[in-house]
């Protein structure tokens, strides 16, 4: 059975830097620059695709910047060149990541028509003072908008995307959104702990003294009573920031937290074999002057050592609500060290998990302390 592998498309246009983002992406682009984005796309799978010939398409991603801003037409050359190579199972998933405001029923059913079955939409937040502090460029009643748009399109899985930690949220704030939000039913919901990153609007903030987040332990409380009601929903939490109704999680997602193997196209888009991380330098113009030689684009790469395989192998089991098991760690690494059982039955001691001296299950306080137990149980 040929091996299984997934591919990442960075689009990295957008209309406006969010506040908190730290990703590659660029606000001002010539039309003939974004234009001609998928065909340069394609030429990076024709000259890369050689290495990955023999395996098995199991999930297409596109990321951005804002990739629905893309044309429905380019979305479907590249579908199409991508299932000429690598002809599409039943299960295989598609997922464009959408902002409210750049979709309506029209264009998103043209996504769905070039192939596209799964949406991942950034709505951030249901409340316009924190969409305001966030700096996105849409409003409480866009994000609905586009939310009813997506549930009108047959076929279609619906993720939707959270941010929590700002500083004025409370429990009764989040109780009003998430009435908001599941009147839609969403597959999946993806809560992301707000970060502060090193050159965004936030961190600049930060800098002059302002308060731009809740406390680690604040936001813990959040999203426990979060996790409550999204069970009450039927919804079941199976990775730190990820919640789905079963049988809906994100196959791509769940293929990069058990390190299977990934190629990635664009500027800044990261590739895995199994080994070996390569990314493209985040740099549009290089990229597409080298395409237009019929050269690769510029990218760096790092092989991992085994200690570094070991760790991170060990930190994504415990960021999933199947947790650590020891048979499989010795079937890969050997036998498990001695001391995880005293720190284990001590995480369990804290309310955090389940250990039955072979296996660890985080439960829901666990998983968002994910970081924390890595880091003891890594030493």
């Amino acid at each position: 059975m040929p091996k299984p592998f997934s591919i990442y498309i960075h689009y990295p246009f957008c209309q406006k830097r969010c506040h908190y983002c730290s990703f590659y992406s660029i606000e001002s682009a010539s039309t003939e620059t974004i234009k001609a984005y998928p065909r340069q796309i394609l030429q990076e799978f024709a000259l890369r695709n050689q290495d990955w010939r023999g395996l098995a398409l199991k999930s297409v991603y596109l990321g951005g910047g804002t990739p629905s801003l893309m044309e429905p037409s380019g979305v479907e050359e590249i579908l199409h060149t991508l299932h000429q190579e690598y002809p599409p199972a039943e299960s295989l998933e598609i997922t464009i990541e959408a902002n409210p405001g750049t979709v309506d029923v029209v264009k998103l059913q043209e996504f769905a028509d070039a192939g596209v079955n799964r949406l991942s939409l950034g709505i951030q937040a249901l409340n316009d003072r924190r969409l305001q502090f966030l700096g996105r460029i849409h409003d409480q009643e866009q994000a609905m908008e586009s939310l009813q748009a997506a549930r009108n399109i047959p076929g279609m899985k619906l993720s939707v995307d959270l941010i929590a930690g700002t500083p004025f949220e409370s429990i009764e704030s989040w109780d009003v959104e998430l009435d908001q939000l599941l009147q839609y039913e969403p597959d999946g919901i993806s809560f992301y702990n707000l970060t502060v990153d090193e050159g965004t609007h936030l961190a600049n903030l930060a800098g002059s003294g302002e308060r731009v987040s809740l406390t680690t332990d604040e936001t813990v409380d959040l999203l426990i009573h979060v996790t409550k009601r999204l069970h009450d929903a039927g919804y079941i939490h199976y990775e730190v920031s990820n919640w789905a109704k079963p049988g809906s999680e994100c196959r791509h997602n769940q293929h990069y937290w058990q390190r299977g193997a990934y190629l990635g196209l664009g500027p800044s888009a990261h590739s895995f074999d199994g080994s070996t991380r390569m990314w493209n330098l985040p740099d549009i113009n290089r990229y597409c002057e080298m395409l237009d030689a019929g050269n690769l684009p510029p990218s760096d790469s790092e092989t991992l050592s085994g200690e570094e395989v070991r760790a991170e192998w060990v930190y994504l089991k415990l960021r999933q609500s199947r947790g650590l098991d020891y048979a499989e760690y010795e079937e890969l690494f050997g036998e498990a060290p001695h001391y995880w059982k005293v720190m284990f039955e001590k995480i369990t001691e804290r309310g955090l998990g389940e250990f039955d001296g072979r296996s660890f299950r985080p439960n829901d306080r666990g998983l968002l302390l994910a970081d924390e137990i890595s880091a003891r149980i890594l030493g």
